[in-house]
């Protein structure tokens, strides 16, 4: 009976969210009618309506190619660099498996600088690292067979990291709509590689090997384990690898890649993913623009990160494969994009 009313309970609350996600929804819809003020208002969009005054988030965008700046290749100790962070004036990556260090890296040379170790880590498959003014947050998320049942968040106060002594808190949880655990390797849904921190959530980015879709849920910042709640998806074309928080500006940037696993050397095609000028943190109700990057560029990005919000460095891991005898190697790199032409009109703006 206590389980049938926890069911009962879970089920309940569940159907409460799509209620006020609903009720947000017809709010903002009936808002448009009467004020006749809604529509798409990113001048940069295609279907720009210069009367609307109450973004609907329905923008429309032209196919954008950008052009990756190489900075360097990476040490061949952060051959798996799973995530990039700004951090201490500096930029940061971690390794996904097998490893407790962060790395420094130089941003004009993709060398490092300096290794800093952290024995209390437990690295299974730490696939991002995030973070707010007093903790950084290491992701042991990933899940590319959809069968784990331990996956965490570590959080660590960034002061306590400088002087090694520190407690790690952790922050356990599990998908809300997951009930099959059965390992497919590269073929579920329930796998994440990108999450970002806000004043009092952490937002996941699944990284969607079966829909090629990302979808957002939620959970608490705070130690414990979590039910990680359904938001909302959205149709990225591809995987989810990586993503930044610019709470400044209310501005996300997910970074990613295509993916053909009949043919994958056609795909590891690095995108990006503009979030911007969106509603009370439901990410997907406003400005969505995809750029790729040029189409003789193969890279399996991972990490992303920005100290300014215009300049944006990307972190690939070392990727190998063999076809018909013939083996292709794509090295791990440092990337630069200058997102000036996209996001300087939109930041201007905000910072009126």
């Amino acid at each position: 009976m206590l389980m049938k009313k926890m069911y009962l309970c879970i089920y309940y609350c569940s159907a409460m969210r799509n209620v006020v996600a609903f009720c947000l929804l017809l709010s903002v819809t009936a808002f448009c009618v009467r004020a006749q003020v809604c529509g798409c208002t990113d001048p940069m969009a295609l279907n720009y309506n210069g009367k609307a005054m109450v973004n609907d988030g329905t923008c429309k965008y032209a196919h954008s190619v950008i052009k990756a700046e190489v900075l360097g290749k990476l040490d061949p100790l952060i051959q798996g660099t799973s995530s990039l962070l700004y951090w201490n004036n500096n930029y940061w990556t971690y390794n996904d498996h097998n490893d407790n260090c962060l790395y420094r890296i130089d941003s004009t040379n993709a060398a490092t600088a300096e290794t800093l170790c952290m024995n209390k880590i437990r690295n299974f498959d730490t696939e991002e690292i995030s973070q707010d003014d007093e903790y950084l947050y290491f992701g042991d998320i990933g899940n590319n067979s959809g069968k784990r049942k331990d996956l965490q968040i570590l959080r660590i106060r960034k002061d306590a990291i400088r002087n090694k002594v520190y407690k790690v808190d952790t922050i356990r949880f599990s998908y809300e709509d997951q009930t099959d655990f059965t390992a497919r390797l590269n073929a579920t849904d329930f796998d994440c590689e990108a999450f970002v921190v806000t004043k009092d959530s952490i937002y996941l980015f699944t990284k969607q090997w079966v829909s090629r879709k990302t979808t957002i849920y939620s959970i608490p910042k705070t130690p414990g384990t979590h039910i990680a709640y359904r938001r909302e998806t959205y149709n990225v074309k591809g995987l989810i690898t990586g993503a930044i928080y610019i709470p400044e500006y209310q501005l996300v940037v997910l970074c990613g890649y295509d993916y053909d696993k009949r043919n994958i050397l056609s795909a590891l095609h690095p995108f990006i993913v503009l979030l911007y000028d969106y509603k009370d943190g439901f990410f997907f109700s406003g400005n969505k623009r995809r750029l790729d990057f040029g189409s003789g560029v193969k890279a399996q990005i991972e990490g992303i990160a920005t100290s300014n919000g215009l300049d944006f460095y990307l972190t690939c891991e070392h990727f190998t494969t063999t076809k018909m005898g013939i083996t292709f190697d794509f090295p791990a790199q440092l990337y630069r994009l200058d997102l000036r032409k996209y996001l300087l009109p939109f930041i201007k703006a905000e910072g009126k």
